[in-house]
């Protein structure tokens, strides 16, 4: 007996990624009446290539005798006197669910999916050149000099600033003391209240700084007539103004940042040299010699902030997704700044371990999307970057899973089953060319054994909406799955004994691979990289498409 049940749900099951308890649905019937479709071909597993139609083939029979039609995916389909049936089917690129549907004289219907790819394969050992763009409008900028000067308040100043060790280097011979030389190296940092301001302009950022307060703790050694000396001192001012440009770059290994050109004025600027000799301190002139120190150490402490706030465009890291190993490797390819915001477009690589064994993916050049840096916050992910990730990890077998049913919180099916055994015939797939932005599921084969018999098998087919959620604090962003439609067919070959199943048991295996598809949606989509602007929150998140890419929007405070 073949049976295939189609389950719309009402409300999202994303909640089900972190267990395998199954949903509740109010089941239809199962009809006995119903007309039985097989597909032969395409078989499951096919690829079939670049072209942009299929050919649908397999058998429609009923217990009536007559089959009144059989349509494919809304196409209708040959039926020969035998109960043969073919029709010719138009595919897109990517993982396309096809549906075959039987109706009888009495208007009983039978139903069967299959998935199939299609489209051209390129090479998963390749970068995905502009798969993320960002757009960071003159608020974001805003935002982030706020946190920045947050940041401020709660950083290790001293540490940040110990690399510009020492901050002063005069008289001595490649870092060598000589009769007459001096050093200065900070040893503390303090700042009080401050305010930093980022503007966007051509080439980079203005900024403008106002740090209050300002103690630099520094140790002195020096020489005057070859007689060694050293010194504590402290440098003190009540205000530092530092305004200068900010520029931005992509280098070698990630973005380039620099404070060009600043301007820094200091407010009751105060040292104490008490005992140091006189051609020291006239050699020292810290007075002057402090201002550009202090412009150094600004640029130490507002760089870290915007390189935070670029992190998740300028990393290499391995994540674990679904207990497979997933490297993540984000390199920038272009920064441009102009008087609204910023544009930043990097290049993506998501390969899973021991995917070596893939022919490939599909992959669909898109143009880079229009971007809006008016206001808020964009960022643009090509649906490309998923699908290189989705199928390396189907390639490593992230997708394949042996669970024992009786040693977990598995509900009814645990009472019915001893294990399952979980595999996938062809690579999901996340298409963004349409209105909607959606995740396909193909011929996900369940089979349930009852000690070394098979019991039963089923074949899941879904799609499922794809959503961003937003951090309301932190403003990072997430992509996870939302309603699904699933088509369970319930297999007949390669069962032992009979696999009849009643209504009851039919909705607790159907629920249970639905679980299991929206536990890989979910965990697979997630590992894709959403940077967020900078740690700043984002509220009011809306999702929309551009040909091939998902493009996440929100508003920044």
């Amino acid at each position: 007996m073949r049976i295939t049940y189609a389950l719309t749900l009402i409300t999202a099951v994303a909640t089900l990624a972190a267990c395998d308890n199954p949903y509740n649905p109010d089941a239809p019937a199962i009809d006995p009446a119903a007309p039985i479709v097989h597909i032969t071909s395409p078989a499951r597993g096919t690829f079939a290539g670049a072209g942009k139609t299929v050919v649908v083939t397999g058998t429609a029979t009923d217990d009536s005798g007559v089959v009144a039609s059989v349509t494919v995916n809304d196409v209708a389909a040959v039926v020969n006197g035998d109960g043969t049936f073919a029709a010719t089917v138009p595919v897109t690129p990517g993982t396309n669910l096809l549906h075959a549907v039987a109706t009888d004289a009495g208007g009983n219907v039978g139903k069967e999916s299959r998935a199939v790819v299609a489209g051209a394969l390129t090479s998963l050992d390749r970068s995905i050149p502009s798969a993320l763009t960002m757009s960071m409008s003159a608020q974001t900028f805003d935002a982030i000099g706020r946190g920045a000067a947050g940041y401020i308040q709660s950083a290790n100043l001293t540490a940040l600033v110990q690399p510009m060790n020492p901050v002063l280097d005069l008289g001595t011979t490649n870092g060598q003391p000589d009769c007459l030389y001096a050093q200065a190296i900070v040893t503390s940092v303090a700042i009080g209240r401050s305010t930093i301001g980022l503007a966007p302009h051509a080439g980079g950022l203005d900024l403008d700084a106002v740090l209050e307060s300002v103690r630099i703790g520094m140790h002195l050694q020096y020489a005057a007539s070859c007689v060694d000396g050293s010194r504590d001192v402290v440098v003190a001012a009540s205000k530092v103004h530092v305004a200068g440009n900010l520029a931005i770059g992509v280098g070698f290994d990630g973005f380039d940042i620099k404070l060009v050109n600043p301007d820094v004025t200091l407010t009751n600027f105060n040292v104490n040299l008490g005992g140091v000799p006189g051609a020291i301190v006239d050699m020292l002139s810290l007075d002057t010699r402090m201002a550009p120190v202090i412009g150094w150490a600004t640029e130490r402490f507002v760089a870290p902030m915007l390189n935070r706030s670029f992190a998740s465009l300028n990393q290499t890291k391995t994540v674990s997704v679904l207990g497979h190993a997933v490297d993540v490797t984000v390199t920038p390819a272009a920064i441009d700044f102009d008087v609204t915001g910023a544009i930043v477009q990097v290049d993506t690589t998501l390969r899973a371990h021991g995917d070596e064994q893939a022919a490939g993916f599909v992959f669909v050049p898109n143009a880079v999307p229009v971007m809006n840096r008016a206001q808020g916050f964009q960022l643009a992910v090509a649906d490309d970057a998923a699908n290189q990730m989705l199928t390396s990890l189907w390639a490593a077998h992230g997708m394949d899973a042996k669970l024992d049913l009786k040693t977990g919180s598995y509900g009814e099916i645990g009472t019915l089953y001893d294990r399952v055994e979980i595999a996938a015939a062809v690579p999901p797939y996340v298409d963004a060319s349409g209105s909607k932005l959606v995740l396909t599921i193909g011929d996900l084969v369940a089979t349930f054994m009852n000690g070394e018999s098979v019991a039963t098998k089923v074949v899941l087919n879904a799609q499922l909406a794809l959503e961003v959620n937003a951090d309301p604090t932190t403003g990072a962003l997430r992509l996870d799955v939302g309603t699904p439609t699933t088509y369970v067919d319930v297999l007949d070959e390669s069962i032992d004994g009979a696999n009849e199943l009643s209504n009851a048991q039919f909705e607790s295996i159907a629920s249970f691979a639905v679980s299991r598809a929206v536990a890989f949606g979910s965990g697979a989509v997630g590992a894709i990289p959403l940077p967020a602007a900078g740690g700043v929150a984002l509220k009011d998140v809306s999702v929309t498409q551009q040909t091939g890419y998902v493009v996440v929007g929100g508003r920044v405070e």
